[in-house]
C-alpha cells in the first residue's frame, strides 16, 4: 500500500507564511491607517479595523504558512502591531491635514509628535481591548484555516 503525501495546502512552509502574513499586516496597516486619518478619529472605527486586521493577517499566515504551528502564535504580535501601526499612521495623516507637514515628513521628522497625539488623544481603554481581539482573532483564523 502506497502513503500519499500531505497535500501542497497542507505542508508546512513557515518562511512563506511568514512572509505573506507581515505583508498583510502592513498592507492592513497602511490602507486602514490612511482611511483611519482621512475620516478622523471618532472612536468606534479602532474594532472593524483590529477585526479586518486580525483576519487578513491570520488568513495569510494561515493559507501560505500551511500546518506550522508556530506561525498561529506570530500572528497575535503581528497583529496587535499592525493595528498600533494603523493607529499612528491615521495619526499621522489627520495631523498632516491639519498642519501643512506631508504625512510622510510627519512620520519621519515629526514622530515623537505623532506620538504623544496618539497616546493623548487616540489611544483608549477600547482601542487597548481591541489590539487583544485582532491578535485573538489572527491566531483563530491561522488555525481556522489550516485544518
Amino acid at each position: 500500500m502506497i502513503a500519499s503525501a500531505p497535500s501542497a495546502a497542507q505542508a508546512p512552509r513557515p518562511a512563506r507564511g511568514l512572509a505573506a502574513g507581515i505583508a498583510a499586516a502592513l498592507l492592513g496597516a497602511l490602507v486602514f491607517g490612511f482611511i483611519q486619518g482621512k475620516i478622523g478619529h471618532r472612536g468606534q472605527e479602532v474594532g472593524y479595523w483590529a477585526l479586518c486586521i486580525g483576519l487578513l493577517t491570520g488568513a495569510a499566515l494561515g493559507k501560505l504558512g500551511g500546518r506550522a504551528p508556530l506561525l498561529a502564535l506570530i500572528g497575535i504580535p503581528l497583529a496587535v502591531i499592525s493595528v498600533s501601526l494603523a493607529q499612528l499612521l491615521g495619526a499621522a495623516v489627520l495631523m498632516g491635514d491639519e498642519s501643512s507637514w506631508p504625512t510622510t515628513d510627519t512620520l519621519i521628522e515629526h514622530f515623537g509628535l505623532v506620538v504623544d497625539y496618539w497616546r493623548d488623544h487616540i489611544l483608549g481603554r477600547n482601542d487597548i481591548t481591541f489590539y487583544a481581539v485582532a491578535g485573538a482573532e489572527s491566531y483563530l483564523v491561522a488555525r481556522r484555516v489550516t485544518e
